[in-house]
């Protein structure tokens, strides 16, 4: 405990150093609609944990941070240009190191199998446990084209709704996709009695910093230790609350 306070108060001593040349400073960050990382419009009041929780670190900071709902390959051109701070949410690519400082961790996608609690196949732990079963995904997303890398067939839905539609109506036995956003979905479509998951892989998300914008390094550092803070006060773990 003392440990923690310690280290939050020297973060938040941080915080007033690097906001005080800033203070108020506009921020725009590019984002694309990604319930419940990011939405575009309220959903009964939330707008997305990764949205929560990144403008509460910038405020807290002194800035004054905005986020442009925009097409993902926009976003990632406006980064690569500087016209946007950063990114949100954004995964790690190795590629991506060219134009981008990579923030700490502010989230994470855990991908894994959505079945159907009255299916009797086998429950996998790894990919190739149910390469022989009917799996399907998203056409154009990560996932299928994961499956599609490992040898699989697998049926295509054209969005996360119509998946968990087609899931729960048999028309494949096992689904393919990132936990966080698909429990949103399944959530709404009030299934989530029906369905278990079985996880397979995580990654995480960051705020993906534009190196083109000017005095990024200074911007950086006051992100992360807002969310250092953030995680170590309760915050961070409050908003993730709201979404379960």
């Amino acid at each position: 405990m003392f440990k923690w306070k310690f280290l939050a108060f020297i973060g938040l001593s941080l915080l007033a150093t690097l906001s005080s040349a800033d203070k108020g400073k506009l921020l725009s960050i590019g984002a694309e609609h990604y319930p419940p990382y990011e939405m575009e419009e309220p959903v009964q009041g939330l707008r997305g944990f990764d949205y929560e929780v990144a403008m509460k670190a910038l405020t807290l900071v002194g800035y004054e941070p905005g986020v442009e709902f925009l097409p993902w390959k926009r976003v990632v051109q406006y980064a690569k240009m500087g016209k946007v701070v950063g990114m949100l949410s954004c995964s790690y690519r190795k590629e991506r190191e060219e134009y981008i400082i990579y923030s700490d961790p502010i989230s994470e996608s855990v991908r894994g199998f959505y079945v159907r609690k009255d299916f009797s196949g086998p429950k996998p732990i790894v990919l190739d446990d149910v390469k022989k079963q009917r799996v399907g995904s998203v056409a154009a997303y990560g996932s299928i084209k994961e499956l599609e890398s490992n040898g699989f067939d697998p049926i295509a839905a054209g969005n996360t709704e119509q998946a968990v539609s087609m899931l729960v109506k048999k028309r494949f036995d096992y689904l393919y996709l990132g936990q966080q956003a698909t429990d949103f979905t399944i959530k709404e479509l009030g299934v989530a009695d029906q369905l278990d998951f079985y996880p397979i892989s995580r990654k995480d998300f960051y705020l993906c910093f534009s190196k083109r914008h000017e005095d990024i390094e200074p911007i950086v550092e006051a992100f992360n230790a807002a969310l250092f803070v953030l995680k170590k006060n309760g915050t961070y773990q409050a908003i993730h609350d709201k979404y379960k």
